[in-house]
């Protein structure tokens, strides 16, 4: 579980960057202008930085924590349960697609109260996925699976949304045999919802096991914990860095438990409301609408 009065939260504002402090957030005297870029330099500045305004968390919009990652990391088929509804096999490995900083454009990472767009050209299979984001505070190649934590900037939730009819046409018999494709189900505008903040990892009681959720319309539809995942994440981070630099400041999202529409079919659709919540993290709220 997380330490909630020790660990540092860390927010994007249109002010700048700040820290939590109970109710409040204490803007910073900071250059940085997001936490990719304070990741970069030193995390720990945030913690002595000269605070230059007090704002009331509850009515202040805070952004995603990075604006535009350098790379975004897909892991999938990580939580045993979703590899089943969604009709794979288990993989013997952790599972990924790479979005590079190319293809990150302006408008698909988004903060966790922006809209959820439904894209004119895919609009009737779009599907939730909850999931524990990473964001890399230390970079490096090959990255050994007990060093991974060291190499966590922080943590924060997010909805790894995908186009389920543009992206499912890349997989035979439940397997990826065309990246491109699955990766285009992925990345239309708004589908990757982040925030509210950046949680620093000093305190985390390992192995990690905390709540997640998602409701729609109020409606619980995804209950696991994070201990149920295949992989965890020092192991997906090996696996992925093993291919791929990872540098300050990329996003790894780390796969979602079962109860995604992909498993029911009760797709998203104008008009509803999705929540994800995860324990010690926060809770990113999305209204769906047309693209």
């Amino acid at each position: 579980m997380l330490e909630r009065e020790r660990v540092m939260r860390i927010y994007r504002t249109h002010k700048g960057l700040a820290r939590q402090e109970g109710g409040e957030l204490l803007l910073l005297d900071l250059p940085h202008s997001d936490v990719k870029a304070l990741l970069e330099d030193d995390v720990s500045l945030a913690s002595s930085a000269r605070v230059t305004e007090r704002l009331p968390l509850a009515g202040t919009e805070v952004l995603s924590p990075v604006a535009k990652p350098g790379q975004i990391v897909i892991a999938g088929a990580n939580y045993r349960d979703h590899v089943i509804e969604a009709g794979m096999p288990i993989p013997e490995a952790a599972l990924f697609t790479l979005v590079p900083g190319e293809l990150v454009t302006d408008g698909l990472v988004v903060g966790p109260s922006a809209p959820l767009v439904l894209p004119a050209e895919a609009p009737d299979q779009v599907d939730y996925e909850a999931e524990v984001a990473v964001i890399v505070g230390k970079g490096g190649r090959n990255i050994a699976v007990a060093d991974g934590w060291d190499h966590v900037g922080g943590l924060t939730v997010a909805n790894d949304v995908s186009a389920r009819d543009v992206q499912l046409k890349g997989f035979t018999n439940g397997i990826i045999t065309d990246n491109d494709q699955v990766r285009k189900g992925k990345i239309f505008p708004s589908f990757k919802t982040l925030g509210p903040a950046l949680v620093t990892v000093d305190e985390l009681e390992l192995p990690l096991d905390l709540a997640v959720t998602t409701r729609v319309n109020g409606e619980l539809r995804q209950n696991s914990r994070t201990s149920e995942m295949l992989f965890p994440i020092p192991e997906v981070l090996a696996t992925v860095s093993a291919e791929v630099r990872l540098e300050p400041g990329d996003i790894v999202l780390t796969g979602t438990p079962a109860g995604a529409a992909v498993g029911s079919g009760r797709y998203l659709r104008a008009g509803e409301l999705v929540e994800i919540e995860i324990e010690g993290l926060g809770r990113i709220r999305s209204e769906v609408v047309r693209g």
